[in-house]
């Protein structure tokens, strides 16, 4: 099965003429990573097997958020760091959609728009915690653009602890399984987006959005989650990846591509094949701006909010633990399989022929 690396190099070219709009520098910049990625032209390091003495070359991997090879350590000790941080209470995973209208205007502004939602999604939580629970929530955010078939279709994912910080005690809530009203959560979100996006989008892109599109109900859901691992190790999954895996990717001919996908509450995939070029532009969809955060941290789970998170858990008697991240996996030799390759040398990049 062809992998995307594959396929980007297969089919690139005639992207800047095929009649689709001009890709961003962040989308070339990402397409150009991925065909790199793990190849000699981003160098690498010469190793020596203590046991079969043979040589091995390890080729630089590309480190870019949309590659689908890379990320998979960054991932696992995001995960551990992130259980270790969960309190003794319910949490749940509470989600918010841009609806369908807004989104050229998103997709044109996305630095505006995702900020604007992932913040304004968040103050809507925090407002709501403040007025209907009585203090603080400490939740993360996760942005997401994608859905299963790799359309666009931006939303945030927050997991959030279920009860809040008053400063001096902790307050749990009345059900576990219940922790704020969607529609009130829905109502407030659409005011303050309105409000931020008013104020922040170009008078052009502002004017060109439907104005019934404010007294439309807004999509947010909300579940409970348990104990907090089972969505941490869900959401894990996309926090440092792109929006599909090579495993995805079934066939590449004809100049078609395809890939499987599986429907909510399916057990089984389904396939969907696309024009290559539109499959490229597919997943170029999500490539994100340069020096757009991702994941974000929000009341007392907040980078500068340790004081009040040592605090809640002194409160809470959780067993304080050093952050312990998972060992970086020795390399094995692909002759003998031992680990006991030994670097030898780092070699530089090299030019190769992009025709």
């Amino acid at each position: 099965m062809p992998d995307l690396a594959e396929v980007f190099r297969r089919h690139r070219h005639g992207l800047s003429s095929d009649g689709g709009p001009p890709l961003s520098p962040a989308q070339w910049k990402a397409l150009r990573a991925i065909v790199a990625c793990r190849t000699p032209a981003l160098g690498g390091h010469l190793y020596h097997c203590a046991d079969c003495r043979r040589p091995h070359f390890v080729s630089h991997s590309c480190n870019h958020r949309s590659c689908p090879r890379c990320g998979a350590m960054e991932a696992k000790e995001w995960l551990e760091k992130q259980k270790a941080r969960l309190l003794p209470a319910p949490y749940f995973l509470v989600t918010f959609t841009l609806p369908e209208p807004l989104r050229s205007a998103a997709y044109a502004h996305q630095q505006i728009v995702y900020t604007a939602l992932m913040q304004e999604a968040a103050a809507t939580l925090q407002e709501l915690a403040h007025t209907r629970l009585g203090g603080e929530a400490g939740f993360f955010g996760v942005l997401h653009t994608w859905t299963r078939q790799l359309l666009y279709h931006p939303h945030v994912h927050f997991v959030v602890a279920g009860g809040v910080f008053s400063g001096h005690e902790w307050v749990r809530l009345r059900q576990d399984d219940f922790l704020l009203p969607v529609r009130v959560l829905s109502r407030l979100f659409r005011r303050k987006m309105r409000q931020r996006l008013e104020a922040q989008l170009p008078a052009p892109a502002w004017a060109q959005i439907p104005r019934t599109i404010w007294s439309q109900d807004w999509v947010v859901h909300s579940q409970a989650a348990g104990g907090g691992e089972e969505v941490l190790g869900y959401l894990s999954a996309y926090v440092f990846r792109s929006a599909i895996t090579d495993r995805r990717i079934l066939r590449d001919q004809d100049g078609q591509v395809t890939f499987a996908w599986r429907p909510n509450g399916s057990a089984t995939d389904e396939l969907c094949t696309l024009p290559a070029h539109a499959f490229l532009r597919r997943v170029l969809l999500h490539v994100l701006p340069k020096g757009l955060h991702k994941i974000r941290y929000f009341g007392w789970l907040h980078g500068r909010a340790k004081k009040r998170f040592l605090r809640l858990q002194t409160l809470l008697a959780v067993a304080l633990r050093l952050d312990q991240l998972p060992p970086r996996p020795p390399l094995h030799c692909p002759h003998c399989g031992a680990a006991s390759l030994v670097r030898i040398a780092r070699l530089p990049r090299m030019r190769l022929d992009s025709s």
